[in-house]
């Protein structure tokens, strides 16, 4: 069984729109903020941003979500965050917003580690082995039920 990166939260009013719900674009910036604490925390370093050297860059190249539940501002969360699959240079995120033991948001998210060249384009990079080994708790198992989404 993987392990499961976690982070509680609590909506704020300034989340909401003027219905009271979470406004949906908020969804995919907690899923990025999670994954850059996930980084931090996981790897032990910075690995973007100014300041970096070696600067790793990691465009994303797919995502698709599912809103189960509403959120309002005050409700108590979980950021819930595993790798459903780790490529050569690829990670494909799994992330959920936990709200009373249940999924009220799942998201997945495919980023793509790369260098930048020195013309301006990116070249896919391998993810170390470093990382590999400091990521692989995370990873989900091949026997292990993937994150579902309604068809």
């Amino acid at each position: 069984m993987h392990s499961v990166f976690s982070k509680p939260f609590t909506i704020h009013f300034s989340d909401c729109d003027s219905t009271g719900l979470v406004f949906h674009p908020h969804f995919f910036r907690w899923a990025v903020d999670t994954e850059e604490a996930f980084f931090r925390e996981i790897l032990g370093e910075k690995i973007f941003g100014p300041g970096v050297t070696d600067q790793i860059y990691a465009p994303m190249a797919g995502i698709q979500a599912e809103f189960s539940a509403p959120l309002r501002a005050g409700d108590k969360v979980e950021f819930r965050l595993w790798i459903e699959q780790l490529g050569w240079s690829s990670i494909r995120w799994a992330f959920e917003i936990m709200k009373d033991d249940s999924p009220a948001v799942k998201i997945a998210e495919t980023l793509v580690f790369t260098q930048l060249q020195p013309d301006g384009t990116f070249k896919a990079m391998e993810i170390t082995e470093n990382y590999r080994r400091k990521m692989a708790p995370y990873v989900k198992d091949d026997d292990e039920p993937g994150l579902r989404f309604r068809s």
